[in-house]
């Protein structure tokens, strides 16, 4: 599944990921990793817990903890902080 990169909090080191079917998830990326907004992300979007994605569009592999899957635009936020 791939998604488009929607949000992301630095500080907390979270993103949103808006996936094709127009649904949020938002992951914590458990390394330092360079996202951008509009980065496509390509990987198992409504899974919750540890999983690896892959950022298509700076050809990397990313560790994330992923915290909500189908979220609301409001809860997304929440999640984000």
């Amino acid at each position: 599944m791939k998604g488009t990169l929607v949000g992301v909090n630095r500080r907390k080191g979270f993103i949103a990921i808006r996936t094709e079917e127009g649904e949020l998830t938002v992951a914590e990326l458990l390394g330092g990793y360079e996202v951008e907004l509009e980065d496509e992300i390509r990987g198992d979007l409504n899974a919750l817990g540890g999983e690896t994605f892959y950022n298509i569009t700076q050809d990397e592999e990313l560790d994330v903890y992923v915290q909500g899957v189908q979220c609301s635009n409001r809860h997304a936020r929440l999640l984000m902080g």
